[in-house]
């Protein structure tokens, strides 16, 4: 994907994650616990907090989508170079694909990055014949775009809000292995 940013171009694309991307994934998710920011003052607590929280939701994601494929979102920038901007993690099984984690740093919200990487994912799954299914907490502005996108809520509670976007497609069932180059 191309956009315009400002008056200079930039090129989007994903790239598997590497072990250098640490720093990086850390500084994510930080930015994405938003539910934490009363806790902003106190900065040693605040960083306990986030680093706590980001070791076990990165043990989780290991031992509940041990295959899952890790991309990092990335911008090709004129000026800059290439710029790590988000991440994308699917777990993809033969008749359903899992968005387990998909962000995009704040300072490059609202320009339809996340939006892009979703539609690649969809394209990628409509092609292996798949459901492909995401679950955003209720407050997340997120979950507006995911109906938009298409996605319809198959179960909801105070915590998480369950959605699937239906993309089986009944001609081809064959099954697409999950590699990044896929996404």
């Amino acid at each position: 994907m191309t956009q315009a940013i400002g008056h200079k171009t930039a090129s989007c694309f994903l790239r598997p994650t590497r072990a250098e991307d640490e720093q990086f994934l850390f500084r994510l998710f930080a930015e994405s616990q938003e539910h934490l920011a009363a806790f902003r003052p106190n900065a040693e607590l605040y960083r306990s907090l986030i680093e706590t929280q980001y070791r076990g939701r990165k043990q989780s994601y290991s031992a509940e989508f041990p295959r899952a494929v890790d991309a990092i979102l990335c911008l090709e920038d004129e000026a800059r170079g290439t710029l790590p901007v988000g991440r994308i993690l699917v777990d993809c099984k033969p008749e359903r694909w899992r968005i387990v984690d998909i962000a995009v740093l704040a300072t490059h919200r609202g320009r339809g990055l996340g939006s892009w990487a979703l539609w690649l994912c969809q394209q990628r799954c409509e092609a292996a014949g798949a459901k492909l299914a995401l679950a955003v907490r209720p407050e997340n502005r997120a979950h507006q775009l995911y109906e938009r996108l298409g996605f319809r809520v198959t179960h909801e509670d105070l915590l998480t809000v369950e959605m699937v976007l239906d993309i089986v497609s009944l001609a081809s069932h064959t099954r697409i292995e999950p590699l990044v180059s896929a996404l």
